[in-house]
């Protein structure tokens, strides 16, 4: 406690720290009020998974160029812009989808891919920024702390906007979206500009290093594929529990079951930053599958009718895996990115994440439709398998003890 005490008493952060996270409920609250409302419109999950997928691939192919843009450029105006533009996306799909027929869904992928390049970075410049924020003394104590604040965000979104989507409608889910995007990019930029922080241009060490891509890295590429393989298989399991709920007539019930899907994510990774700091990646990464394979065994076509709360109880307990295993990720980018280009390695270390969904969200939807539920989360199950081979094949390395950074996920 005293750690976060020390946080408390350093001057602007708590409000840095604040706006950073309302800045993240956008992506929280988006899913479930973007699927219900596609799939009422266009009754395909096939179509919500590549109206999903276009979205994500948009934020996937810009990551590493707004961290570049953050690293190099003003902070304040990267966020206000993006704000802004991303705001006006998500409006602009939610009128299309009230007055286009189903028909025009392919306009509607266009404009999501557009949407998606538009992506406010509050988490690539915030972690960017915290170190030179608290210096190296508090950095590990400021992470953990991100980290347990991000799985309560994570939580949040899916209750909120079941509870939108129960009193409104999920139009207006994606609409609350949309404005708190735009209001946590503008306190965000407000909250930096008071710190002094946000418009400076870093140093980079030699030329060469600024020009060298991280990707000839293999220790950074490792963390890259396997998050992306990760990141694919939760977003299995989030359209998943969406189709699902939609097919019992409980639609509102998806944003409960999701929360509790990441409210197991939080649990896992406060018990592990307590109590099993050390335990490796490749048991992480293990728990995530088994969690999933159970998960697939109890959907149908496997399971017609399956008990809400035996389905909830196997989502929680799979996602206790989810925040360890994106811990191990997020510490390796830390520690491998030069200090001066670290907004630009979580900008590649988001693109893995939202390229793992884009790829995978257009086949679950179609595996949804053909085969039901269990197949889609089947398919992720895979997916994490394979990230785990990969992780039991990737040398372990060594790095000194006082340079890791705790704690922390994504």
């Amino acid at each position: 406690m005293s750690g976060v005490r020390d946080l408390a008493r350093v001057p602007r952060l708590p409000q840095l720290f604040l706006w950073s996270m309302l800045g993240r409920l956008n992506v929280s609250l988006l899913p479930v009020g973007l699927s219900l409302m596609l799939v009422r419109w266009n009754g395909s999950y096939g179509i919500v998974g590549v109206v999903g997928g276009a979205l994500t691939l948009g934020q996937a192919v810009a990551g590493p160029l707004r961290g570049r843009a953050a690293d190099r450029g003003s902070t304040r105006r990267l966020l206000v812009i993006t704000g802004i533009a991303y705001a006006i996306g998500l409006a602009v799909i939610v009128t299309l989808v009230a007055t286009l027929p189903a028909g025009g869904w392919p306009v509607v992928v266009a404009v999501a891919v557009v949407t998606g390049l538009t992506a406010v970075p509050v988490s690539q410049i915030s972690r960017a920024t915290w170190p030179r924020v608290v210096g190296p003394e508090l950095t590990r104590t400021l992470y953990t702390a991100e980290a347990t604040a991000s799985e309560v965000i994570t939580t949040t979104g899916p209750l909120l906007a079941a509870l939108i989507i129960g009193v409104a409608g999920p139009a207006w889910a994606v609409l609350v979206t949309a404005l708190v995007a735009l209001l946590s990019a503008l306190l965000f930029a407000a909250a930096l500009g008071r710190a002094g922080l946000g418009a400076e241009r870093l140093p980079s060490r030699t030329e060469s290093a600024a020009q060298r891509s991280l990707l000839t890295e293999r220790r950074f590429v490792q963390v890259v594929v396997i998050s992306m393989l990760v990141m694919a298989a939760i977003f299995t399991v989030n359209l998943s529990v969406v189709a699902w709920t939609q097919n019992i007539g409980r639609p509102a019930l998806s944003g409960v079951l999701i929360a509790g899907w990441t409210g197991g994510s939080l649990a896992g990774g406060i018990a592990v930053s307590t109590f099993a700091r050390r335990v490796p990646r490749a048991p992480r990464v293990a728990g995530l599958t088994i969690g999933m394979a159970v998960l697939a065994v109890l959907l149908p076509p496997v399971v017609t009718t399956s008990p809400i709360g035996v389905i909830a109880v196997v989502l929680f307990l799979g996602g206790t895996a989810i925040a360890p295993t994106l811990a191990a990720n997020f510490e390796e980018v830390a520690e491998s990115a030069p200090r001066e280009r670290r907004a630009e390695a979580f900008g590649w270390l988001a693109t893995a994440s939202t390229g793992g969904a884009a790829s995978s969200l257009p086949l679950a939807g179609v595996l949804i439709d053909r085969s039901g539920p269990a197949a889609a989360v089947a398919a992720g199950a895979a997916l994490v398998l394979v990230a785990l081979v990969l992780t039991l094949l990737s040398p372990r390395p060594q790095v000194p003890q006082n340079d890791r950074v705790e704690g922390a996920n994504a």
